[in-house]
């Protein structure tokens, strides 16, 4: 009978384990990217986004890693909001609005942009998560 040795055992048990989390879907995708469009949230006290008040924006993503949150309009230069290790299946940062108007937030991973998500921000009274916006 042939003797198996320590780190034979050790690469066959490991070359198992990944086939079986492949077949079952469970190993990391090829291509870690968001999922979807960024939720720019909304405040407590207001359905509006407005200037100087706090939201908590989330993405999905299908893999761990970091990603990145980006602010950008007509004619504002594109700004990073932060960043954010992923976690299961969720990334998230606090955006505060600094201007009025359109602007265009997005969520970047591993290379690959979310799809774009367009949010009026009007003037915000108060600020952080107790603020108001109207219309």
């Amino acid at each position: 009978m042939p003797r198996i040795t320590r780190t034979r055992l050790t690469g066959t048990v490991l070359a198992a384990v990944a086939a079986a989390l492949t077949a079952t879907g469970l190993a990391a995708p090829a291509q870690a990217a968001p999922q979807g469009k960024v939720d720019p949230g909304h405040g407590f006290f207001s359905i509006h986004h407005g200037t100087g008040c706090s939201y908590s924006m989330t993405v999905k993503v299908n893999a761990s890693g970091m990603v990145r949150f980006y602010d950008a309009g007509r004619g504002h230069r594109t700004r990073l909001i932060g960043r954010d290790q992923a976690r299961g299946a969720m990334a998230a940062v606090t955006w505060t609005p600094r201007w009025q108007g359109l602007h265009k937030l997005y969520a970047e991973q591993n290379g690959v942009k979310s799809a774009p998500v367009w949010v009026r921000v009007t003037q915000g009274y108060g600020s952080g998560g107790a603020c108001i916006a109207f219309p």
